[in-house]
């Protein structure tokens, strides 16, 4: 079908070019509305066809098509600037450099034509794409106007001509040029010499943001002309950051030089930049001339960088390192394992981590000894560099040394490089370490089982529950969570019978709930809670858990506590009903409702309603549920929220529903009722 479209629009073209000798005018813009009447069309292949088709008018159709541009808010040229548009982008890309020429022509002339700033702004972007010399005769005037100068200046970047580039110059030196600074950094861009005397110029008379444009298009030259304005305005600014970056262009005109072969000159200046560039303020001018001089002089900058490395300046010293870093080979690394030593801590942490980043295995002796370093931050540092550097085959060294060291730091470091490792395979030789283990060490490998989140670990993990270091208890108690499954939920309930402590007693309710959640049947889920509390009644503290494990036979349980419990146990119970895990409590809270329980009557209403509400079943199973609720809503508080409630349904029972208390005795009811009711869209009766 789109095959279709276009032969039509391809046929209806041709047909068009046949045919449109002898028309007159009326029939040029006749045809013309039907093009137009296509845009925007589906696709560019349809687009095309119709500004083929556009084009095919002649020089008719295109000047009537640019006389209806017409000024914001004097009329709907939306079609037409599209259709301008497009047809430029069309014949950018065409082959036969005639057509664009005719194109810009009409484009130049309505410009020209126009009296209104934003429709000259708009024929003059499409040239943008179109235009040529021609263009640029025709720009002479705009260049110097406020308003379209930075249009103007646009399409002579995009020309890329002798011509503009002589046409920007010869406006720099006028006496009225109102957009120096674009200008100025529009034939930077190209490297343009001619102009160095009005660069020069307008770096001392300009504003901030035209001395800042004139001093890039002097470094920009590279013209030995251009050295002497560029080193006053830097030491005019002190060699520190100013708005208009002279520092910067001086040192861009160092780069070039040095680039084009002039390396003593890059050498003066950037020797200059770094002599006087003291003081943190002046870090980032440093950074930028050791910049300069690793990009001109390669590896020969070494000696430089290794010695800012250990610089006091924290952004010196990085700056410093990931130059060196950024140059290839081995002599670096050699470099910076030599002088590592003779660094002070803060520099050896910095030098670590970017041999890790570096990747070269030259630094791996180092690594080894640094991960013993009496120093707990060295050590760490190191660490976490072997693993970036080695991969997973720094597994079994993290592993090595976590099992010899006891240094908590430390710990947490290689735990925190071997979470960047550790594979199944990598986990199992953690599982394989745990029972040699001792202290610290076991400490840190039973995390990192529990960071794995593996049941197939709960058991190696498990047997350390009865360990006599506290630590290791502890660790491997709140770690069980992390590792249970519905299988392990009797051997979680065995070690809640031996455990006294408190807290500990908590971590092992939160691993009992974890696991029973990972049953796929509630029913299943709950049992073996349900079976402690058969064995042990006084067990009360296991009811909490059923809240949150759920099941028929768990809230079955909970009802019959509440009832036969004491006063302690129906708190406990009631609550576990308030934060049931879904909406199936609402059955019991309705039992305690309609049982006339005086102490829990109200709560249980309040948090049936609150159940519902809460509930993701639809709005017609909440009426019901509503509806069930309604007789035991003596108070008139409790119907008012009762039928703010039924509101917020908005079915049509829900207005049936709540028409039955506009006639309620009292009268808070009644009004609760109106206002239900008037909040209730007229179309829901």
């Amino acid at each position: 079908m789109k095959g279709v479209r276009i032969a039509l629009v391809v046929v209806a073209s041709l047909l068009l070019q046949m045919n449109l000798r002898g028309q007159d005018k009326g029939s040029v813009a006749i045809r013309l509305d039907s093009l137009l009447a296509g845009l925007p069309a589906e696709d560019p292949v349809l687009t095309g066809g119709i500004m083929e088709g556009i084009f095919s008018l002649g020089e008719e159709g295109t000047a009537l098509l640019c006389s209806r541009i017409v000024p914001a808010g004097t009329g709907d040229d939306l079609k037409e600037r599209y259709a301008v548009a497009s047809l430029t982008a069309t014949l950018s890309a065409d082959r036969d450099d005639s057509r664009k020429r005719a194109w810009e022509r009409q484009i130049i002339r309505y410009m020209r034509l126009s009296s209104d700033r934003e429709v000259t702004a708009f024929f003059m972007r499409q040239l943008n794409l179109i235009g040529s010399d021609d263009a640029v005769t025709a720009l002479a005037d705009y260049v110097v106007t406020p308003g379209l100068c930075e249009d103007a200046v646009m399409v002579l970047q995009s020309v890329d001509s002798p011509a503009s580039a002589e046409l920007l110059s010869s406006t720099l030196s006028s006496d009225t040029c109102p957009c120096a600074a674009q200008m100025m950094v529009a034939l930077a861009e190209r490297g343009y010499e001619s102009a160095i005397g009005s660069y020069i110029d307008w770096s001392i008379r300009g504003s901030s943001s035209e001395r800042a444009a004139a001093l890039y298009a002097l470094a920009s030259t590279g013209s030995p002309a251009a050295r002497q304005p560029l080193l006053r305005a830097a030491e005019e600014a002190s060699f520190r950051r100013d708005p208009a970056g002279a520092v910067n262009a001086l040192l861009l005109y160092a780069r070039n030089a040095g680039l084009a072969g002039n390396r003593k000159e890059m050498k003066k200046i950037t020797g200059m930049v770094i002599a006087s560039a003291g003081g943190a303020e002046a870090a980032s001018q440093r950074i930028a001339a050791m910049s300069v001089i690793t990009e001109v002089m390669g590896d020969r900058a070494l000696k430089m960088l290794v010695k800012a490395a250990g610089d006091p300046d924290p952004e010196v010293r990085g700056a410093a390192l990931n130059l060196a870093s950024s140059l290839p080979g081995g002599t670096v690394t050699k470099k910076l394992i030599r002088v590592y030593p003779k660094y002070d801590r803060e520099a050896q942490l910095d030098v670590l981590f970017a041999l890790g980043e570096r990747g070269d295995d030259l630094a791996l002796p180092l690594m080894m000894k640094a991960i013993n370093d009496p120093a707990p931050e060295v050590a760490a540092e190191a660490l976490a560099a072997l693993a970036r550097l080695r991969g997973s085959e720094a597994v079994g060294t993290l592993l090595e040394w976590i099992m010899k060291n006891d240094g908590e730091a430390g710990h947490r470091a290689a735990a925190t490089a071997l979470t960047t490792l550790l594979d199944s395979t990598g986990t199992d030789r953690v599982a394989a370490s745990l029972p040699e283990s001792r202290g610290q060490a076991t400490v840190t490998l039973i995390r990192l089982l529990a960071w794995s989140g593996r049941d197939k670990y709960f058991d190696a993990v498990y047997d350390f529950t009865g360990s006599s270091d506290m630590a290791v208890r502890a660790t491997a108690v709140s770690s069980l969570a992390a590792l249970s499954s519905c299988n392990d939920r009797q051997k979680i309930i065995e070690l809640l019978d031996r455990t006294q402590e408190r807290g500990e007693a908590a971590a092992i309710r939160h691993a009992l709930v974890t696991a029973t959640q990972q049953c796929d049947n509630p029913e299943k889920g709950s049992e073996v809670i349900i079976a402690a509390l058969d064995k042990d009644p006084n067990r009360k503290e296991l009811i909490p858990l059923l809240a949150e494990t759920g099941g028929r036979s768990a809230l079955k349980r909970v009802a019959w506590e509440f009832e036969n419990g004491d006063a302690a146990t129906r708190d406990l119970c009631f609550d576990a009903l308030l934060h049931w895990r879904d909406h199936t409590a609402a059955e019991v809270l309705l039992d305690i409702c309609a049982s006339g329980n005086k102490t829990f009557g109200r709560p249980a209403f309040d948090a049936y309603l609150k159940t519902v509400s809460e509930s993701p079943l639809d709005a017609e199973r909440k009426l019901y549920m509503i509806k069930d609720i309604a007789p035991h809503a003596g108070a008139p508080d409790a119907k008012a929220a009762l039928i703010y409630l039924a509101a917020s349904l908005g079915t049509d029972q829900t207005r049936l529903f709540i028409e039955t208390y506009l006639s309620d005795p009292s009268d808070e009811v009644r009004s609760a009722a109106e206002d239900a009711l008037g909040t209730l869209k007229p179309d829901d009766h």
